[in-house]
């Protein structure tokens, strides 16, 4: 079982790739399935945190608490970097 940090890290480090800003979003449902199955339930509680921490890189879009996006990929990339992650490749 991955730690909470592991989870928030693979979820950011996984939008920030794609990258999902602006008008790009993505549903807290997709972003839960990129964790291992037993870490899904976990993985919505540790977003739904996220989305309510101003320091967060991720921010609900579209009126929906089911939509969300990076707030900037820099903003990621720092979240990466702060919390010992590796930023992908061509990022930042």
């Amino acid at each position: 079982m991955a730690t909470d940090e592991e989870v928030q890290l693979k979820i950011v480090t996984k939008m920030v790739r794609e990258p999902i800003t602006g008008s790009n979003k993505v549903t807290v449902d997709t972003a839960k399935g990129w964790v291992a199955t037993h870490d899904r339930g976990r993985a919505e509680e540790l977003i739904r945190d996220m989305i309510r921490d101003p320091q967060s890189p991720i921010e609900p879009y579209g009126g929906s608490r089911d939509n969300i996006r990076l707030t900037s990929v820099a903003d990621a990339v720092d979240f990466i970097e702060a919390h010992g992650g590796n930023v992908p490749f061509g990022v930042g």
